[in-house]
């Protein structure tokens, strides 16, 4: 029902009726100034046509004027982009109406970075923060007819240094110029811009400028609604309270009046509240209508994660009748019901860390998101961001986190977040760095701050905040040697992270989000020790980043035991036919050669890659296929490595080690996707191809699994992980002993073990010996019997047919490094392609042996498989290929290729 009080029935009258009385002009004019503009180049005398929203590097590719900057080395040929002045320009109409209203702004939802603006030959603003919407008055720049607007961009390099170069002599702000081996330009920190875009150690250094979002005129008399934040609060056992922030446009009699409808549609009804406005402008700028909505809980269905329930939204409108003219606007959009808390309870050492969604601890399953594109304004495509978001979902992945050097994303981002049910993890745009805190530089991360709080807060999606990325670990680990001037260092840090950024998000917020000060920090540790730990990303508190490029990566007792582990990764490399996007020199695929080592921007990356994969594998043997066999090695090394780590922090959730460690609840590996193609963490590379990593995510998240740990003492400790709110009956645990050479693929051993498997937790079920117990099943003597098998598990329950269906994939454990162990060489074949339904086809996969991590490559068709990169135990396996564009079973045939561990072609 509609919810109505008396008073505001009889204002509603008394608007009604002089809205009656007012003009019929529109309530407000937008006039787009989106489209075509000149763009100028000076000294060399560049002039051409450009596009807004756009940017240089874009605008320059459209024109011919420089090639595919992601092609080769064509970011190094065109890094004189970034060093020049650019100038925009748009000659425009305006017409007598539009100046007729008493408000009339020039618009600028994002301009990267450093500018000038003239309107009609007048300078009228300064612009510095890519991260800003810009609103500048100018009813009195502007003239009925022709308009000229130019906007003056100088160099973000030069800016940079410019910045850098005023600081005091003896207190520099670190890092000024990243690593060689990125190969990027200085001084990113003295900016408010996207901190990859000065390069990093997966991506290249495009310093680029330009208009990368809508630029409009708008016209209104009394006001317009800015921002519509809301928050929805757990009133009690039966109402949500909903508090709808309404903030209005400044004007020029300083205060706002009229009427202000706030309508939800709820599942059973529409529930609207109608208010009388008449509201000021308060000490800090701003004119905001706070209001609260009571509605009750059997209305609506709560948001729920990813893989936890479903993801209701509800339509909120919101409507603004102006008093004096009868003018109105509105806006809407969609929201969610759901609480969020971040529980840090004590324990007797240290404190949890992990997040409850609706009183509900989640295990937050996912990655790190780097820029859609290093490119801003292409970062904005909804078709990519839609692509990256739902394949992250596909492989019941709950959580990304938007990484702190990149941007704060789209809008659309967020929405399609809501929509799939991925939490959001938000750092503010600060990254491995430390920065300047002069006055105007707060000034400006405040407003910062303020305006992409207030544009994203009401996402459902987003339940959590973050200052920074890694920035605590900068000071307390001494990266850059501060501890000199430690003191005067870490004053500066909490000035920025606490004293501005974490002042004004909980302002904003009214102190109902949660912030945390960094990523990765101690968390209430932190807080405890004046915003800096001792050890920042103690196992014992808070969320930690782990890398180490040296252990072995297939051994889980290389990995450390968090509560909550928010970054952690190896390289690999893209496949061929990805790399043949960037290149047509087939050449540039020696994994030695110059191309290979100029993508490489991670400093000894190839070399990492290699010492990891002789750990455990052989590197190819056959010189003339070496390069294609180091790039599969690769795949195979980090994929198998991340879900061996996975599976750690998964199996901890329910356990504590004797140091106290563990009741581990988030794995977020870095890194979800790519900025062009390149030796990198992601698991989605620039292509839009999943990497082996991703398939193996879909099993390594799966919400039920068997994982095995091997301890120091060759204990094989076999767990179960059930991720779902509801104990699993009656299923089976079946475990199976295979010696790697198995022509007839029969099991040497198989025990069944019925169980339930524990909702929310993990459970050790079993622990074996590995050398005595694989000596007795035959499989060799002492010395040599973990060589010759390995472990396959998987979970099944009778289903009502009387069939076994898995409840969890297969997993298998090797206990000795598969160089050392006595694989078969098999035969893989691809021996049917038959089309099932549009674009979709069945794969008919046989060998003769059982054959390891089996990858399938559609080459030149885009798409996805069913699975891929697994174990072959039978001798037919069927898989199936989701074609990404029109294609034939015929065709498809001609491109596909199947190989394997044991590839004649290297091994």
């Amino acid at each position: 029902m509609e919810i109505f009080s008396a008073l505001s029935i009889k204002v509603l009258a008394v608007l009604a009726l002089l809205a009656g009385t007012c003009s019929s002009k529109e309530s407000f004019m937008i006039l787009s100034m989106d489209g075509e503009w000149i763009a100028k180049e000076t000294i060399v005398g560049y002039e051409f046509n450009a596009t807004v929203p756009g940017g240089i590097y874009t605008d320059l590719m459209n024109a011919n004027i420089i090639e595919n900057v992601f092609f080769r080395y064509n970011d190094n040929s065109s890094r004189w982009v970034g060093y020049n002045n650019w100038t925009y320009s748009k000659i425009f109409t305006v017409d007598a109406d539009l100046l007729n209203y008493i408000q009339v702004n020039l618009v600028f939802e994002g301009i990267d970075t450093i500018a000038q603006i003239i309107l009609n030959d007048v300078f009228i603003a300064n612009t510095s923060n890519m991260f800003l919407r810009y609103i500048i008055d100018v009813k009195d720049s502007l003239k009925v007819g022709t308009n000229n607007l130019t906007v003056f961009f100088e160099s973000p390099v030069e800016v940079g240094k410019k910045l850098n170069d005023g600081q005091l002599k003896d207190y520099k702000i670190p890092l000024e110029c990243p690593n060689e081996a990125y190969r990027g330009e200085c001084h990113i920190n003295m900016l408010r811009k996207m901190q990859a875009s000065f390069s990093w150690d997966w991506g290249p250094a495009f310093p680029s400028v330009g208009l990368w979002k809508p630029v409009y005129l708008e016209s209104y008399n009394e006001s317009l609604i800015r921002y519509v934040v809301t928050d929805v609060i757990d009133k009690d056992d039966d109402t949500w309270s909903l508090n709808v922030d309404t903030y209005f446009a400044n004007n020029t009699k300083q205060a706002v009046k009229g009427q202000l409808n706030v309508a939800i549609d709820t599942d059973t009804s529409k529930v609207t509240e109608i208010y009388v406005v008449d509201v000021k402008i308060d000490s800090n700028n701003e004119i905001v209508h706070s209001a609260f909505i009571d509605i009750p809980k059997n209305q609506v269905k709560q948001w729920w994660p990813n893989g936890y329930g479903s993801q209701s939204l509800y339509q909120l409108q919101v409507d603004f009748l102006a008093e004096a003219d009868g003018t109105a606007h509105s806006k809407s959009q969609k929201i969610g019901f759901r609480s969020v808390e971040l529980v840090q309870d004590d324990l007797e050492k240290g404190a949890t860390f992990y997040f409850k969604i609706n009183g509900v601890p989640i295990f937050a399953k996912g990655s790190n998101e780097i820029p859609i594109n290093v490119l801003p304004e292409v970062g904005q495509d909804k078709d990519t961001i839609r692509y990256l978001l739902q394949s992250a979902k596909d492989v019941h992945m709950n959580m990304l986190r938007v990484w702190g050097g990149g941007v704060y994303e789209s809008d659309n981002f967020y929405e399609v977040a809501d929509e799939l049910g991925i939490m959001i993890w938000q750092d503010f745009m600060f990254a491995c760095s430390l920065y300047p805190v002069k006055q105007d530089y707060l000034n400006s991360v405040t407003a910062e701050v303020n305006h992409n709080v207030k544009r994203i807060y009401s996402h459902p999606s987003i339940v959590i905040y973050a200052g920074n990325n890694e920035n605590e670990g900068v000071l307390a680990d001494n990266w850059y040697d501060t501890k000199g001037n430690y003191d005067l260092y870490k004053k500066d840090y909490v000035t920025l992270y606490i004293d501005t950024i974490k002042a004004e998000f909980d302002r904003v917020t009214k102190n109902r989000s949660i912030y945390v000060s960094s990523s990765p920090s101690n968390g209430k540790e932190s807080e405890s020790e004046g915003w800096v730990a001792e050890q920042p990303g103690s196992s014992l508190y808070g969320d930690v980043h782990y890398y180490n490029y040296v252990k072995d990566a297939w051994s889980s007792t290389s990995y450390p035991v968090p509560r909550f582990c928010s970054e952690f990764g190896y390289q690999s490399l893209p496949f061929e036919f990805s790399w043949l996007t960037a290149t047509n020199n087939s050449a540039d695929l020696s994994i030695n050669g110059e191309f290979m080592d100029y993508r490489q921007h991670h400093p000894l990356g190839n070399a990492e890659m290699e010492v990891l994969i002789v750990e455990n594998l052989n590197l190819p043997s056959n010189s003339s296929n070496y390069d294609s066999g180091f790039i599969y090695l690769s795949q195979v090394l980090y994929a198998q490595a991340i879900r061996v780590e996975s599976e750690h922090y998964r199996r901890y959730r329910s356990y504590l080690n004797e140091d106290g460690e563990g009741y581990t609840m988030g794995a977020l590996y870095w890194q979800l996707n790519d900025v062009w193609v390149a030796p990198t963490w992601s698991s989605i590379d620039y292509t839009g191809r999943w990497k082996m990593l991703h398939y193996f995510a879909k099993d390594m998240f799966s919400p039920v699994i068997v994982t095995g740990h091997l301890d120091w003492g060759r204990q094989l400790n076999l767990y179960t992980v059930n991720d779902q709110l509801n104990p699993v009956e009656d299923v089976t645990v079946i475990l199976r002993i295979y010696k790697y050479d198995s022509p007839d693929f029969k099991p040497m051993y198989e025990n069944r073990t019925n169980m339930t498997l524990n909702a929310a937790g993990s459970q050790l079920i079993q622990t074996i010996s590995v050398d005595n117990f694989l000596v007795d099943q035959n499989c060799g003597e002492a010395l040599n019997a973990s060589l010759n098998c390995f472990f396959y598990f998987i979970i099944e329950k009778q289903s009502n047919t009387g069939t076994s269906v898995a409840v969890s994939p297969e997993n298998y454990f090797f206990p000795e490094k598969l160089k050392q162990s006595t694989l078969a060489s098999p035969t893989v074949n691809i021996t049917s392609i038959k089309a099932k339904d549009t674009n979709t086809y069945e794969i008919t996969v046989t060998t003769n042996n059982i054959a390891y991590f089996v990858w399938l490559d559609s080459q030149s068709i885009k798409g996805r498989f069913s699975e891929n990169g697994f174990l072959l135990v039978e001798v037919t396996r069927t898989i199936w290929f989701y074609s990404a564009q029109n294609t034939t079973a015929s065709e498809l045939e001609a491109v596909l290729t199947v190989t394997h561990l044991k590839d004649p072609r290297w091994a």
